[in-house]
């Protein structure tokens, strides 16, 4: 339950402040009437969190939220209600006093949507649609379809994420035993081989001339790769950083067409959610290009907003752009003449995510051997190297 500090004024006239536990603002100053003192402010303690300051909101911790409150809406709970009850339920901390704040905005008389706005972990699509489902008083179906929409983009963005796992960790350990050979392995061999006094290969020079390098200054290496990411993540956070990462983007030519199905997949599902929950189509261009994940794409369909308020229509706003695939207005357009957009758009999503899926995986499917590729020549080059070596001052004949 959240605690509350307060500012008060008891019978004798006298100002005491302190903490009171209560569900709400409202609920505070109750208690505190019946404990016969004249509340003068109240409101939610600010305390020292620790560790907890560092909690983070996750959109499954969102996803969460919202599927438990379609619930308990559907069951006939008002909203207020039902936030309190959130609020002693959910695990995180950060979350409780999130909820907490947002009951007692609208214990104060704000709408939901204005109250979750004040929150980061709230992006401005799940506040444009809980806003038209308030408008149109229709806020549980509303719900239920921001649940949904929350789960599939969710469970798309982790197929991604473990399609990639099983290449990172192979790059990771073949770096790694690559790296123990080249520090600990070789470097016994190399003084071995200059023991004897003899004149090496050139290949086993070069090897050890590389073990040296990498044996004395491996630390230093590690720390510019990581300065070097650092300063590329921050640099990514400017605008001018994220234009130009994203464009190359555009330009790899292997992930260029991942890159574009799954922006084009975003864009399609999240419009198409935001046309069904009753929200304005500019408004819901204007969200759903923030989502593509591209500033590039972002920015170059920012034109779209006006060529749709012309009324040149959707699909004429895509066939404009050059990154899009004309198969998507093409499909857009059929939606528009049948008056069945937000369905086509979701097919387009649906179809689009389907295709992310496949390409990944034939480019997982490339990156798997290229890697086993690359790190067994470099292993054999490796042993190869230390056996022309062993075997030159044996005079063995290879």
């Amino acid at each position: 339950m959240p605690v509350f500090s307060y500012e008060a004024v008891d019978s004798g006239g006298k100002k005491v402040s302190g903490t009171i536990d209560a569900a709400g603002e409202f609920e505070a100053r109750e208690k505190l009437r019946s404990d016969r003192l004249m509340p003068l402010t109240v409101g939610v303690k600010k305390e020292f969190r620790g560790l907890a300051s560092l909690e983070r909101v996750t959109q499954v911790d969102v996803l969460t939220f919202t599927r438990q409150l379609g619930g308990l809406l559907e069951a006939g709970v008002p909203v207020d209600r039902a936030l309190m009850i959130l609020s002693k339920m959910s695990e995180k901390k950060t979350i409780r006093e999130i909820l907490a704040t947002v009951l007692q905005d609208i214990q104060g008389g704000q709408a939901l949507s204005q109250a979750l706005s004040k929150h980061k972990p709230f992006p401005k699509l799940y506040i444009n649609m809980v806003r038209a489902g308030e408008a149109g008083g229709v806020l549980e179906p509303i719900i239920e379809k921001l649940a949904n929409f929350l789960e599939t983009s969710i469970a798309f963005r982790e197929d991604i994420r473990t399609a990639l796992i099983y290449p990172i960790f192979l790059t990771i350990v073949g770096g790694v035993a690559v790296g123990v050979m080249m520090i600990f392995v070789v470097p016994k061999f190399a003084s071995i081989f200059l023991d004897l006094g003899q004149s090496l290969p050139a290949s086993t020079q070069m090897l050890m001339a590389a073990s040296d390098v990498i044996a004395r200054y491996w630390w230093m290496g590690l720390g510019v790769a990581a300065g070097m990411f650092i300063m590329l993540r921050m640099y990514a956070k400017t605008d001018e950083g994220r234009m130009l990462l994203d464009s190359y983007k555009l330009k790899v030519p292997v992930m260029r067409d991942l890159h574009i199905k799954v922006a084009v997949a975003r864009f399609c599902r999240t419009l198409s959610t935001m046309i069904a929950s009753g929200v304005p189509i500019l408004q819901g261009i204007r969200i759903a290009r923030e989502v593509t994940g591209n500033e590039v794409m972002s920015r170059g369909l920012a034109g779209m907003e006006e060529s749709v308020s012309r009324g040149k229509g959707l699909s004429g706003a895509l066939r404009d752009d050059s990154v899009f695939p004309p198969l998507v207005a093409q499909m857009v357009a059929v939606g528009e003449e049948s008056g069945r957009l937000e369905e086509t758009l979701m097919h387009v999503a649906v179809r689009y995510e389907e295709e992310s899926r496949r390409t990944l995986k034939r480019l997982v499917g490339m990156l798997e051997p290229a890697i086993i590729l690359v790190m067994a020549l470099v292993v054999g080059f490796i042993v190869i190297s230390m056996l022309v070596t062993i075997f030159s001052i044996y005079e063995i004949p290879m």
